[in-house]
């Protein structure tokens, strides 16, 4: 049955003249772009940035990000790309984490570029700006898949951090690994 649909659309395409086969094909064209642009359009404007809501949470994320370039022995030359809650950092964020010495950047950059060895996609868990807070860190290896060595991150660590304010100023309290 499919031999002899294909048979019969073949004989159709024939039976067209090559004006009306260029039309035909142009508007398959137009309506994959159109698909296309609109698919676009659509991804682009559900893209969300994140804004801090104040200075603490800037130092908080300064800390977490700091913590873990010292934890995975990361130099000054390794470029970390980073989320906050699945969002990515408003420029203004990148900028300020740059002047405190962070070598970070956009996760969506990474996506254009390949730039970037490292993931940290930090989640917040609660935050009471006048005492403590928790947050989520999942930090991944994709050094493997820009070289196009491997498909996968390795995942190097995944856990909470526990941050407590005392007179003004933020500390790390405890890392708990994720089980």
């Amino acid at each position: 049955m499919r031999f002899r649909r294909r048979v019969l659309e073949s004989d159709k395409l024939r039976d067209m003249s090559a004006t009306q086969t260029y039309g035909k094909s142009l508007g398959s064209l137009a309506t994959a772009s159109i698909v296309l642009v609109c698919f676009a359009l659509s991804a682009n404007s559900a893209e969300k940035t994140y804004s801090p809501k104040n200075a603490d949470e800037v130092e908080v994320i300064s800390l977490i990000l700091a913590s873990e370039a010292r934890a995975n022995n990361w130099t000054k030359d390794d470029l970390i790309c980073f989320s906050i809650d699945d969002q990515d950092p408003d420029k203004k964020l990148v900028k300020t984490l740059r002047q405190h010495g962070l070598n970070v950047c956009r996760l969506s950059e990474w996506r254009k570029s390949f730039s970037c060895g490292f993931h940290v996609r930090v989640r917040f868990i609660s935050f009471d700006a006048s005492q403590t807070a928790r947050l989520h860190a999942e930090i991944a290896d994709v050094r493997e898949i820009n070289s196009g060595n491997a498909h996968l991150a390795v995942r190097l660590r995944d856990g909470e951090y526990t941050l407590r304010k005392t007179e003004g100023k933020w500390t790390l309290g405890d890392y708990v690994p994720s089980k």
